[in-house]
């Protein structure tokens, strides 16, 4: 009896002994203590293989703790400015939790770490009891907020900007706000970024697929070669929403209009005008001293969005490229003529070779009927006329002798063969002519001008037959157009 006692009371004192030995387990284990004046806590916790890894895991859970006080996410949407900097503040807090220092990041501190393992799993878990100073964990939250504010605002603002705009009837102004929005959506990492940018294109877009540009200016307008009054025209850049036709102001548009380089040839130039207040422009483009068929251009200049949208990223293109299609399709075309008073008077033709030894291989036939056609088009009445080798170069009084009772005037040339080269399998003639157009009534010389031009072919022929061509029906047609009133 005595001996089982005593056995039983030494089984006690092992007990005893066994459970003073084992650590108790800290409180904020098992809950997280709660702020006091001073302090905010946190506690992360981890399970893993080795409590190396267990301690870094229980680090990010600690961290992902002070981001949820924050409200802040760090994610993939997260701005690369804001991702550099939580990287930052993560870093701080990862590298004070290691080292146990004070100092490192304001106000925050590692109170305790601890350590449990299960000899069962072989797991190692890790708690971290961390405590943030409240006024600087706050002001912390305040500058993240901030910094996520700035990029939201970025592309929240001028989208407000256009909404307003865009109530107001000022269309340009909203879809140009729309597109800073755009850019400012695809320019950052900001979370929902493609769909702030698609949002803001279908703004932009729905806008631009109501604009219209209208001519209210005569069409098809005939001027008088030589005329000093300009061609005049007039459009209005209109907007139809909910069925309701406005003008649309301060819009601007770019006209470009025919012009006359120094050189002869016809080239085009630009200039910008902006609607008034009813969505209207009126213009004059300058005269064009050469008879033929003109057109004027008028689209709305959407230069400064399409800048605006530069620098978008590749995954925004198609709405980039959605937009410009719909703002480069608002345009009108517009034509006039300018007429010469010259084609109503009846005029012949008569070429003379200078040199006689060429009429083998010159045909003067080619120059005329190229000229005469080219005349033709432009409503000339022509009357060709053949000049005897006899003549020479014949003087007015030997011009009125052979032109038809009812030419009015002459226009006399004389062709040269310059060159004929062979380069490879081709040939180039160049071929050089004098021609004057003379008024048979007054007898004086309304047009006088030597030129040159140039042809190829697979035969001398070929290439005489197509420099002939083009000095009549391209460089004297030209000239005639421009000098004969």
């Amino acid at each position: 009896m005595k001996k089982s006692i005593i056995i039983w009371m030494v089984i006690f004192f092992l007990l005893v002994a066994s459970c003073a030995s084992a650590p108790s387990i800290p409180e904020w284990v098992k809950k997280t203590p709660s702020p006091d004046a001073k302090y905010t806590y946190f506690v992360g916790s981890s399970s893993a293989k080795d409590s190396a890894t267990a301690l870094n895991d229980a680090t990010a859970a600690l961290i992902a703790g002070i981001m949820q006080y924050m409200g802040v996410s760090i994610s993939v949407e997260s701005s690369a400015e804001a991702k550099a900097s939580l990287s930052e503040y993560e870093a701080q807090i990862t590298q004070t939790v290691k080292t146990e220092s004070k100092g490192r990041l304001s106000g925050f501190e590692v109170v305790e770490k601890y350590i449990q393992s299960d000899k069962k799993t072989g797991l190692y878990t890790v708690h971290v009891l961390a405590r943030y100073e409240t006024k600087e964990l706050n002001k912390e939250k305040a500058r993240i907020e901030s910094l996520l504010k700035e990029k939201a605002d970025a592309v929240a603002i001028p989208e407000q900007k256009g909404d307003s705009a865009a109530n107001e009837g000022h269309l340009i102004d909203a879809i140009r706000a729309y597109a800073e929005a755009m850019s400012a959506a695809g320019s950052s990492d900001i979370e929902n970024a493609q769909i702030k940018l698609e949002r803001n294109a279908k703004k932009a877009s729905a806008l631009a697929a109501t604009l219209k540009l209208v001519v209210l200016s005569p069409s098809n307008q005939e001027i008088p070669l030589g005329s000093t009054n300009a061609p005049s025209f007039v459009v209005k850049l209109i907007t139809n929403r909910r069925g309701i036709e406005e003008g649309v102001p301060g819009a601007p548009l770019v006209v470009t209009y025919p012009r006359r380089l120094t050189s002869g040839r016809m080239g085009t130039t630009t200039q910008q005008v902006f609607t008034n207040q009813d969505g209207i422009v009126s213009f004059d483009v300058p005269v064009v001293e050469l008879a033929g068929d003109y057109q004027v251009t008028v689209q709305l200049d959407f230069g400064s969005i399409a800048d605006i949208l530069g620098g978008l990223p590749g995954w925004a293109l198609p709405y980039m490229e959605a937009l410009e299609s719909d703002l480069s399709g608002i345009r009108v075309y517009m034509s006039y003529k300018v007429v010469s008073a010259a084609k109503s008077v009846p005029t012949a033709i008569g070429v003379y070779l200078k040199d006689q030894t060429q009429k083998g291989s010159l045909d003067p036939e080619t120059f005329v009927k190229s000229l005469e056609e080219a005349l033709v088009k432009e409503g000339f009445s022509i009357f060709t006329t053949k000049i005897s080798a006899e003549y020479g170069k014949p003087d007015i009084a030997q011009l009125k002798a052979i032109a038809p009772t009812q030419a009015k005037r002459f226009i006399l040339a004389t062709v040269e063969l310059v060159s004929i080269n062979k380069e490879d399998s081709f040939f180039i003639a160049s071929v050089t002519g004098s021609l004057s157009a003379i008024d048979l009534i007054e007898g004086n010389t309304l047009y006088s001008g030597s030129k040159g031009a140039q042809g190829m072919g697979f035969s001398e022929a070929e290439a005489i037959s197509a420099a002939l061509r083009t000095l009549g029906g391209q460089v004297f047609a030209k000239e005639l157009l421009a000098a004969l009133r």
